[in-house]
């Protein structure tokens, strides 16, 4: 994905799975490129990220795994 005429990227979603190609247990759309939250369970996640802009949205990102203790 390129954002070509589109510009910068605008909205980022974040998209986290509690196995890897599992189904999504939140779809987080960010407007930052970094972000916290409170309160999350400890485990395993999976995360990807996509960027969208006038152009459209990009491909998801590679998978990466975060563990919370």
């Amino acid at each position: 994905w390129s954002a070509g005429t589109g510009g910068a990227p605008s909205e980022y979603t974040l998209t986290a799975r509690t196995s890897a190609g599992g189904a999504p247990i939140a779809t987080l759309p960010m407007r930052l490129t970094s972000a916290s939250f409170s309160n999350v369970p400890s485990g395993t996640y999976y995360l990807t990220l996509t960027a969208s802009n006038a152009a459209g949205t990009s491909p998801p990102s590679a998978q990466i795994t975060l563990t919370v203790p």
